[in-house]
């Protein structure tokens, strides 16, 4: 997987609108993410992060439910979401 995401629109402005939007709806997931807990060492708990990450970005993209380029991009986030945590759970687990 490349950390690029591809996606056509129409105009220069609806591009910098769904990169706004995109960045934004980032931000407040992670800031969400922040005052959650994780024992990296329990996959119940790396679950439960994940859930709750999903919850956030169905949460937030609500915010921006006009915006169909960014809705479309929903589960391309909640794949990204998982496999960060995944990653960061693995990494900080004692092995």
């Amino acid at each position: 997987m490349t950390d690029n995401i591809d996606i056509v629109v129409s105009t220069p402005e609806a591009a910098k609108r769904l990169q706004e939007n995109f960045e934004e709806v980032l931000a407040r997931v992670n800031g969400d993410l922040m005052s959650h807990t994780i024992q990296p060492d329990d996959p119940i708990s790396v679950e439960a992060a994940v859930a709750f990450a999903e919850r956030c970005i169905d949460h937030h993209m609500a915010t921006f439910a006009d915006d169909a380029p960014l809705q479309s991009l929903t589960g391309e986030m909640k794949q990204r979401f998982r496999k960060s945590i995944e990653l960061q759970a693995n990494a900080a687990s004692p092995h």
